[in-house]
């Protein structure tokens, strides 16, 4: 089989992949808070990866006998280096209800989910039958913590450097910390202090983080934070909106354009395996007729 097919599949199969992330980010271009996903591809070349050692050489051995191992050999192949969130800030869109809130800045609303605890920016809350202050999606949303300081801790996330820094400590515990609203007009500050007949009942909690990147995509808007230290401690700078609702930040044209693009490209890659595999067919069928 000519080498060529690799590059040819892993291109086709590296597109595919950035279709689904357009289509994606398509599909949710008018779903509150929503940001948009990018792939970022790398380049494999075998003989740059491969060490010029005794055990190099055993491993690429190795590999010959490993039906689920990369070919070796002069090669290329595309790969997906990650799939990365854009965080930039999306349309503050006015809807005049009391119980949207809009967060202008990198904060993102804490919510209490049967997992655990998960982050938001999408802030179309309602009231449910006992009371309490919901997401669409019927999570309780949190109110502020006490902020302090735990133990020392190894930021080692994703394969970022290792930080050193303090653990924020949050108290009480997300359980106790639920909202729940009575009867009567309800005001928001900029701050996140919730009003209500006048007297303030609760204070939303707004999250910033030290690296947005750290933050995992767990579906429906909701995010996870993968390393405790992640969370920045202080005075928050986001400011919040009543009766607005922060848009989605995908622009429909663009994405639109770079579906059109690697659509494209992928049907260009699978008709260039297509031409390997025609040519592979005629020279074994020119070998049977020599014979």
């Amino acid at each position: 089989m000519d080498k060529g097919i690799y590059t040819a599949l892993s291109g086709g199969l590296a597109k595919s992949r950035e279709v689904e992330l357009i289509a994606n980010n398509l599909a949710n271009a008018t779903t509150p808070g929503f940001k948009r996903d990018t792939g970022t591809f790398n380049e494999y070349l075998t003989e740059l990866r491969r060490g010029d050692s005794v055990d190099g050489l055993q491993r690429e051995i190795q590999s010959l006998s490993d039906p689920d191992a990369r070919p070796t050999g002069d090669k290329s192949f595309v790969e997906l280096d990650g799939v990365y969130t854009d965080f930039k800030q999306g349309t503050l869109q006015k809807s005049g209800r009391a119980l949207d809130v809009a967060i202008e800045g990198t904060g993102f609303f804490e919510v209490l989910t049967p997992a655990g605890i998960r982050y938001s920016r999408q802030g179309n809350f309602s009231i449910d039958s006992e009371g309490r202050l919901v997401t669409t999606s019927g999570f309780p949303v949190l109110s502020k913590a006490t902020q302090g300081q735990a133990a020392v801790s190894q930021l080692e996330v994703r394969g970022a450097p290792p930080v050193t820094g303090q653990v924020p400590d949050r108290q009480p515990d997300a359980q106790a910390r639920v909202i729940q609203l009575g009867q009567g007009p309800i005001q928001i500050t900029e701050d996140g202090r919730i009003l209500q007949n006048g007297a303030e009942v609760a204070s939303l909690s707004v999250e910033e983080f030290q690296e947005s990147q750290w933050l995992e995509k767990m579906g429906n808007s909701y995010y996870r934070n993968t390393h405790p230290g992640n969370l920045k401690n202080g005075v928050t700078t986001s400011k919040l909106h009543q009766g607005f609702i922060e848009g989605s930040n995908v622009n429909p044209v663009t994405e639109m354009t770079r579906l059109i693009e690697a659509t494209r490209a992928y049907e260009s890659h699978m008709q260039a395996v297509k031409t390997y595999q025609d040519i592979d067919s005629k020279s074994v069928n020119d070998i049977v007729k020599d014979r």
